[in-house]
């Protein structure tokens, strides 16, 4: 199967489909040009194109049993290779969108751009399923160069490593963009539970001593590679961090993403202060 670029139909003999990725397999690379373009032509238009109308009705059909099922807030992954009514019918529905910065959606864009996200979106630098910040800026010279002049604006050199100067700033973009929701993977460990954010630590030089390599948390290309991680640093140590709680806190404050909001919460503390005084006279 490894290297069969047109698979037959079980029950019609004579009738094919074409493998997933069969520009990738050693038969299509022996194949003459002509073959190759009306494979291509063919492959395209049954991944893309056919099978689109029974897609959405049957996403029209199930997915508002499942939204109605619950009133928790869902999310579709709309990352990667997906087929054309995926974004119309998510905005039929109410559905919010997912934003990675290296996997941006816009087909014409190497990087999304965080300010220019929709509400209808959560966005995140990373997620449990690809590599942290930290890893992929060490591990992608290349990109890492074009996203420093592209993102960053700079004409500058990169730094080889994401130091907590450059994390501060890409999550500032994240919480800032117009996204219903930033999202950032943290996990820590204590004795009972792990939960997800080395995006955050990386704001901090103290939690980069554990190679950024080590960091993922889930690689879905590697089946031995799965949910294992534990961060080096305990859950009570960062509540103890007052740092780092401050440097996130104001990260949210600065976004207007705090609730209640700055302007709200002092005029509610004076409030309460006042209160306090009459009580004591």
């Amino acid at each position: 199967m490894q290297n069969i670029v047109l698979i037959r139909d079980p029950e019609h003999d004579k009738s094919f489909y074409p493998r997933f990725n069969l520009e990738d397999t050693s038969s299509f690379r022996d194949l003459d040009d002509h073959s190759k373009n009306v494979l291509k032509r063919l492959y395209y238009d049954y991944y893309f194109h056919r099978q689109d109308k029974l897609w959405r009705q049957n996403a029209l059909k199930t997915l508002p049993a499942l939204l109605n099922s619950s009133d928790m807030l869902a999310c579709g992954e709309d990352l990667g290779l997906i087929p054309a009514c995926v974004h119309p019918v998510m905005q039929e529905l109410g559905l919010i969108g997912l934003r990675i910065q290296r996997m941006p959606s816009e087909p014409d864009l190497e990087f999304g751009i965080p300010s220019q996200y929709s509400y209808m979106t959560v966005c995140a630098p990373s997620c449990h399923d690809c590599s942290t910040l930290r890893a992929w800026w060490e591990e992608d010279e290349e990109r890492r160069h074009r996203f420093f002049k592209s993102v960053i604006g700079s004409d500058d050199l990169p730094p080889s490593q994401c130091v907590p100067d450059l994390a501060h700033l890409i999550i500032r973009q994240h919480i800032e963009s117009p996204s219903m929701w930033a999202i950032f993977p943290l996990q820590v460990r204590d004795t009972t539970c792990g939960f997800d954010d080395q995006d955050l630590l990386a704001l901090k030089e103290e939690y980069m001593t554990r190679p950024a390599t080590e960091e993922t948390i889930n690689d879905p290309t590697n089946p031995k590679h799965y949910w294992r991680y534990r961060v080096h640093v305990t859950m009570e140590s960062l509540i103890k961090d007052k740092e780092l709680k401050t440097t996130i806190k104001d990260l949210i404050q600065g976004s207007g993403r705090s609730y209640p909001h700055i302007g709200e919460a002092e005029r509610q503390l004076s409030r309460e202060t006042a209160a306090l005084a009459l009580g004591k006279q």
